[in-house]
């Protein structure tokens, strides 16, 4: 099963992202850990592509048996990269947090689109 809701770029978005994933996943009655884990790394792509990407950001959430996959789909041009910290560092550890607490991310480009999708076990 699959549901979206598209976000426009600004801050406010990253809270209907984060309320979005956790009703969706509750729904489908997904264990209250995964929601949680699932919520933390939403609000981590979203931003990302809020500061990163012009115009709207659609959030997909994904659900089966054994899954939940989420991906943020935005209009930016640049590819999102996992780049180490540094400890001076104010900002860009959101795909950090997101490639160790994520079973699963990888980043795609669609058209004129990024798409940033991570999965976690059930």
């Amino acid at each position: 099963m699959a549901r979206a809701v598209e976000l426009r770029g600004r801050p406010a978005s990253v809270r209907k992202a984060r309320v979005f994933t956790g009703d969706v996943l509750a729904d489908d009655g997904v264990e209250a850990s995964v929601i949680e884990l699932a919520v933390l790394l939403v609000s981590e792509l979203v931003t990302n592509a809020i500061v990163h990407a012009r115009g709207t950001t659609c959030l997909t959430v994904h659900t089966d048996a054994n899954w939940v996959r989420i991906e943020v789909e935005d209009q930016g041009r640049g590819r999102p990269v996992l780049r180490p910290p540094t400890d001076d560092q104010l900002e860009g550890r959101g795909l950090q947090v997101v490639d160790k607490l994520a079973t699963d991310w990888g980043t795609q480009r669609r058209a004129t689109h990024n798409v940033v999708w991570f999965e976690i076990a059930r």
